[in-house]
């Protein structure tokens, strides 16, 4: 299975296959939408997804003629916004900026308040998010072989750091650990900056943290990056090798946003959202933007039903990787 960016394609003049069907409600499919619609983010304000949601709304409310509102719901890995918006009326007016995480939390926890492939669907990809192994500056090692080695020999101070039970850093951390044969020990942070301040401080050898969050110390030579898992390389960060120059290639992984609305929101609604989604992504102005913060922009037909593939191969690949590590039914 190939990543997001090759999951979701060529943006150029995409659009969606949904028909266009009145709406339930009685709202006629030409004069859809008719006011604010809320763009909901299970994140703080300042943080990457909200960034990348603010830019695209920006660009979407001025194509659909009505503000995209972003409104920020922070808190356990996003699960209270996903589960808000799954509770939220299917109506075309309020949408959720989804990543991974949505899609696996019914596998790590029993108690979850929604089912994500049963309470969404699909409008289109926002980013693809590329993920780096960095390690640091402490750490008696030239190159990831020799640090990988340095971990099998010394497990009780290796660490691996992620962003947060079930992210997609987490997920890597696993799957680098079960490819490479180590039992270093998982430490989730709460999001990839706290991880980083600590890697930098010297009390935590390795973490796998999104470009974005930890572009500023690539740059500056703060830590070590020692592999991106992406397909290829990443524009942002061009001198670090990919996941199959690693000789991790099927640990390619990139993390992903996506806009997704509550299931039965009506099909003239979605396919509405869908080009407006695939307008904004068209624009050089915010496509340049994306890529210097770091992100992956969409490179092939970025459909619903393409999204919905994607999602569900995606899911099926990290769950079998969370069952393998004994990772999921926590309460």
């Amino acid at each position: 299975m190939g990543g997001f960016k090759n999951g979701l394609g060529l943006l150029v003049a995409a659009s969606s296959a949904f028909p266009l069907a009145a709406m339930s409600s009685g709202e006629a499919a030409d004069v859809y939408p008719r006011r604010p619609i809320t763009l909901v983010v299970g994140f703080p304000p300042g943080g990457g997804a909200d960034v990348i949601a603010r830019h695209v709304a920006m660009h979407m409310s001025d194509d659909l003629g009505q503000k995209v509102i972003i409104e920020n719901r922070p808190g356990a890995a996003g699960n209270i916004a996903a589960a808000s918006v799954a509770r939220a009326s299917a109506d075309g007016y309020t949408l959720f900026l989804a990543g991974r995480p949505a899609a696996l939390h019914k596998v790590l926890y029993k108690s979850i308040h929604y089912d994500f492939a049963r309470d969404f669907v699909p409008v289109g990809g926002v980013v693809g998010i590329p993920y780096v192994l960095v390690m640091g500056k402490h750490v008696a090692a030239a190159n990831l072989r020799e640090a990988f080695a340095l971990a099998r020999k010394n497990p009780e101070k290796a660490t691996c750091a992620s962003s947060g039970i079930g992210t997609t850093s987490h997920l890597l951390c696993e799957g680098v650990g079960e490819r490479a044969g180590l039992s270093w020990l998982h430490v989730p942070y709460p999001g990839g900056v706290a991880a980083l301040k600590d890697l930098v401080g010297g009390r935590i050898e390795f973490a796998v943290v999104s470009v974005p969050a930890a572009l500023s110390l690539i740059e500056s030579g703060g830590l070590r990056t020692m592999v991106v898992f992406s397909k290829e390389r990443v524009p942002a960060i061009p001198s670090v090798p990919d996941a199959e120059e690693q000789g991790l290639g099927d640990l390619e992984a990139e993390g992903w946003c996506a806009i997704v609305a509550p299931a039965g929101t009506p099909a003239h609604a979605v396919s509405r959202l869908n080009r407006s989604l695939n307008k904004a992504l068209s624009n050089a102005g915010l496509r340049k933007k994306i890529v210097q913060l770091g992100y992956v922009i969409p490179s092939r037909q970025n459909s619903p039903e393409t999204l919905e593939s994607f999602i569900e191969e995606d899911t099926e690949k990290w769950t079998d990787i969370l069952r393998r590590r004994q990772l999921g039914g926590r309460q």
